[in-house]
């Protein structure tokens, strides 16, 4: 076919109908979001269905209930860790202010993912061989318990991919109904960031067999702290 129009029209004769001389009027939907009444149900909700799928979560109003949630998680761990590798802790560069005060009470140091190494490609190394990738949270879904993350070059992906282990620290502010709620504030940036990350539990995975697999292509263990103020 030439054109758009021989191919129509061709078509339209095949089935024994007149050829379209103008597309058909546009259907429009409405279809009602997702919509909870206040900020603290958007949190209960966010955290039983962020549980559901295998996560870990708290919700913290001070640096003694941070230090509590922490201890509790991963006890003596990082003390362990520390022996072996020093860069255990993974990070980015700035967290939260209650997360960085409750790491640096229980003198657990963490490596700054952007100072671990000159070179980017060093830093994906250090990633995989870090025990616990700790991060901040630009977004939350209430609807489906997901964790969102949007790509930064002093923050780095790798640190919620590559170790075995991801905790997040998020605002109860920033936690939405649902995805439509998150994409509009991602279309409010103007320029959108290079790649978003949308975390709901262990990484997770299924053969042919329907044999479930977890911690294949990301962390086996996942926790999610909301701060709420």
């Amino acid at each position: 076919m030439s054109n758009t129009s021989d191919f129509i029209s061709n078509l339209a004769a095949k089935l024994g109908r007149p050829t379209p001389t103008q597309p058909p009027p546009q259907v429009k939907l409405s279809v009602p979001q997702y919509q909870l009444s206040s900020s603290a149900e958007r949190v209960s909700v966010f955290l039983q269905n962020w549980q559901a799928l295998g996560g870990k979560g708290a919700i913290v109003r001070s640096e003694d209930e941070t230090l509590q949630c922490l201890k509790q998680w991963f006890g003596e761990q990082p003390i362990t860790w520390f022996k072996e590798n020093s860069k255990a802790l993974l990070a980015w560069d700035k967290l939260p202010t209650i997360a960085e005060s409750a790491f640096s009470s229980l003198n657990w140091p963490l490596t700054r993912y952007s100072q671990s190494a000159f070179d980017p490609r060093d830093r994906y190394s250090i990633a995989a061989s870090a025990e616990l990738g700790i991060t901040g949270s630009d977004w939350g879904i209430s609807l489906s318990g997901t964790v969102v993350v949007k790509s930064d070059p002093l923050r780095g992906r790798a640190i919620s991919l590559l170790p075995p282990r991801h905790l997040s620290f998020i605002e109860s502010t920033k936690i939405q109904d649902n995805l439509f709620n998150v994409l509009e504030e991602v279309a409010a940036l103007g320029s959108p960031p290079a790649a978003i990350e949308m975390i709901s539990g262990p990484s997770r995975t299924s053969d042919i067999e329907m044999d479930l697999s977890i911690g294949v292509h990301g962390p086996i263990e996942v926790y999610v702290i909301v701060i709420d103020h």
